[in-house]
């Protein structure tokens, strides 16, 4: 008799908790954004540099553009950046404010067109 009434008890159980049960098709799961991939991160650190740009910075980027020759140095507690623009033959050197420090002439790079 006992064993009867655990194997009904055990039985109730499951029944029950498949009626209660989500159903899975129907519920849309929504997944947090993830940045996958080089190129999809290397993508998402320019739009946030361009994002945060202030000062003597936003408008150098907005005279001369994006360049991918950026250096940051933090030499005996001074930070300072470098942007090189080859192109134009141009570097410009900003510290941690974003203020335009040094503006100097460098060797133009001709580049081939192929």
């Amino acid at each position: 008799m006992r064993k009867y009434l655990i194997i009904l008890s055990g039985l109730l159980f499951v029944f029950t908790g498949s009626a209660f049960a989500e159903d899975c098709k129907t519920k849309k799961v929504r997944y947090g954004v993830s940045v996958t991939g080089a190129r999809y991160r290397k993508n998402v650190r320019h739009l946030l540099l361009v994002g945060n740009l202030r000062g003597d910075k936003k408008l150098i980027y907005e005279k001369y553009g994006f360049t991918f020759h950026r250096l940051r140095s933090n030499a005996a507690g001074k930070k300072t950046e470098r942007w090189k623009y080859y192109d134009e033959g141009l570097e410009f050197v900003f510290d941690d404010d974003s203020n335009l420090i040094e503006e100097r002439r460098i060797l133009v790079e001709h580049r081939r067109d192929w």
